[in-house]
């Protein structure tokens, strides 16, 4: 059993909840584990020597889905990395499922922001004391490998979704690809998924009475030896039941919620912030205008951003009809 739907990226744009939620549908089987990394390229930092395309072919792919869920109308599995992939994206059009592919996006100054918060406090890919400002300096000037994690010294790059979702559409073509927005998941859950529930057929009242659990957010860490340890530790302990009781534990004992925006943000993360508004803008048209989307909220942001104005990131206040951006809409 192969997927017949993919979630390819971005990083920090809540695939993680949209996967779960995804998952307790009825009609839905997802993978074992929502990031599988199969198709990541070699040398990275999520490669996996027991777990790749090259050594294992589809048959390793297949094994990575339960076997009961032949009888599911969706397949899934998310891995946001591969939207950056050579291997994903050589691999994954040519399956004998012809998945499609979803991605989320998110703001991109907001995205970096999201990026670098996790990568420190949830990980220790990023130094503890490195503040904004400095982690954009050190990925401008490539004075850092971040561990060997290129999601982190690629931020930027990987910020400007157009290159990537138009080798996307070259390698797959318009139809199978499918664009969402973070700022719409965020601000109505519900209709977002209901959205999401009739681009892939299946039964959009599940999600009238859904829960709409929130998954893999970034966390304050209270103690960072701890931490140090549980980052050593949970790659060993398989996932299933003993790995999500150990880690609620972990979670209740030496981590709290972080904050939906930073009190206050200093003048050089100010600096930082509207050099990459300046940045984006223009890509960000281009972006709308090419695969048709309605990205007002975005240009607004990085706007008020340029201009002084201080912008507030999370979810918006008032619940928004969610806009699904398919590619198929745009121009080509």
């Amino acid at each position: 059993m192969l997927p017949n739907w993919i979630i390819v990226g971005a990083p920090k744009a809540g695939t993680s909840s949209l996967f779960q939620w995804l998952a307790d549908h009825p009609e839905v089987c997802g993978s074992k584990e929502k990031e599988t990394y199969y198709f990541v390229d070699p040398g990275t930092h999520m490669y996996r020597r027991d777990r790749n395309f090259a050594d294992h072919g589809l048959s390793g792919y297949e094994a990575l889905f339960a076997p009961g869920g032949h009888s599911a109308q969706v397949v899934v599995e998310a891995t946001p990395g591969y939207m950056y992939y050579e291997t994903a994206l050589r691999e994954l059009p040519k399956l004998p499922s012809r998945p499609q592919f979803i991605f989320v996006l998110r703001e991109p100054v907001a995205q970096i922001r999201s990026l670098h918060r996790y990568f420190q406090e949830n990980w220790d890919w990023i130094p503890r004391d490195m503040g904004f400002a400095e982690f954009m300096d050190a990925v401008e000037r490539g004075t850092s490998s971040f561990k060997g994690n290129e999601l982190a010294s690629h931020a930027l790059g990987n910020a400007d979704y157009l290159p990537h979702l138009r080798r996307w559409r070259g390698a797959c073509g318009a139809e199978r690809l499918h664009v969402f927005l973070f700022e719409d998941l965020t601000a109505d859950p519900r209709e977002f998924m209901r959205n999401v529930a009739g681009t892939m057929g299946i039964d959009r009242a599940f999600y009238d009475s859904y829960g709409f659990p929130v998954e893999n957010g970034t966390y304050v860490v209270r103690n960072a030896a701890l931490q140090g340890l549980n980052i050593r530790m949970r790659g060993l302990i398989p996932q299933g039941r003993m790995y999500e009781a150990l880690r609620r534990m972990y979670r209740a004992a030496n981590t709290r919620a972080a904050p939906k925006s930073a009190a206050e943000v200093d003048a050089e993360e100010q600096a930082a912030e509207r050099r990459l508004s300046e940045r984006y803008l223009p890509q960000v048209v281009m972006l709308e205008k090419e695969f048709g989307l309605d990205l007002s909220r975005w240009r607004a942001k990085l706007e008020a951003r340029i201009a002084g104005v201080e912008v507030v990131d999370g979810p918006l206040a008032t619940g928004a009809e969610a806009t699904r951006a398919d590619v198929r809409r745009g121009p080509l």
